[in-house]
């Protein structure tokens, strides 16, 4: 995952952003007779050495977070989708390989690699890790990851399925060079919650490009996942002699919501009696 990567889009420190800035800086600097310069270069050395180790932990395979957002490396949840059913064995290795198979077969993604996830909340006894499987297509023409995670729970003889695809955007040299700019009036208001681990400064410099023809390739790309995901599952469930007409139906209510520049989560009952949908919209970011 190189976040670097904007494919067509022109990377670049704005002109503009870099004179507003030494303005800013300029006039502080004459105001307090050169100790700003000490207090800009402190605060953007903090800045800029924490968004360095969030970067390098956003490409490493072991990866933390504190109680909420295990997958904050990847970008925004775009798709949650969760199966349950009921089977006396654990056959989580089949439906993994079949999905994976299916996934090479009918997309861009080569594989399924491991990943571990770590909740490192100091309330907890011991940090809890768990693994994840992920798969990641190649990034749009404007420079937008998607990432395929996957995941197997049980409960007793109850079986929980999910997978969630993630839109990443690159690291935008516009937004990294105002974040680490302007750090002295900033860095207070987020360094405890960072501290914390319950933020990161990523995400601040990532950027999905907003377009139309983006949000074609973003949309095709997380229906394409989802459809190869609810096919493999078919497929598995159907070689083990489970009943999968629940899934089959919460396939059509989930491809049949327009998920573009939005937020999509489905869920089915146990039981299967009924299935729950809930939709968010929210605009791209600029």
């Amino acid at each position: 995952m190189d976040l670097l990567d904007s494919k067509n889009v022109n990377n670049r420190v704005k002109k503009r952003s870099i004179a507003i800035a030494c303005l800013v800086h300029l006039y502080l600097i004459l105001g307090t007779l050169g100790i700003w310069i000490i207090v800009l270069a402190v605060f953007g050395l903090i800045t800029a050495t924490l968004l360095r180790n969030d970067i390098e932990e956003a490409v490493a395979s072991v990866k933390n977070f504190n109680k909420a957002q295990p997958f904050k490396y990847y970008g925004q949840v775009y798709t949650h989708i969760q199966h349950v059913f009921h089977h006396p064995i654990n056959i989580e290795t089949d439906i993994f390989a079949t999905i994976e198979q299916e996934l090479k077969n009918k997309t861009p993604i080569s594989g399924l690699e491991s990943i571990a996830i770590t909740d490192s909340d100091k309330d907890l006894l011991a940090p809890e890790q768990r693994s994840f499987l992920k798969g990641q297509a190649s990034p749009t023409q404007r420079g937008t990851t998607l990432t395929l995670i996957l995941n197997q729970s049980s409960f007793g003889a109850i079986r929980s399925f999910e997978w969630r695809v993630m839109v990443g955007g690159y690291i935008d040299k516009n937004a990294k060079f105002n974040l680490i700019a302007y750090s002295p009036f900033t860095l207070l208001f987020w360094i405890g919650a960072y501290l914390k681990r319950e933020t990161n400064l990523l995400n601040k410099v990532r950027t999905v490009y907003p377009s139309a023809y983006n949000d074609i390739d973003i949309s095709t790309q997380v229906r394409s996942m989802s459809e190869t995901v609810f096919d493999a599952m078919v497929l598995a469930l159907d070689k083990n002699g489970i009943d999968t007409s629940d899934l089959k139906a919460q396939k059509l209510q989930s491809m049949n919501i327009n998920i573009t520049g939005g937020k999509v989560n489905v869920g089915n009952v146990v039981q299967g009696a009924m299935n729950k949908i809930t939709g968010a919209v929210k605009g791209a970011k600029a």
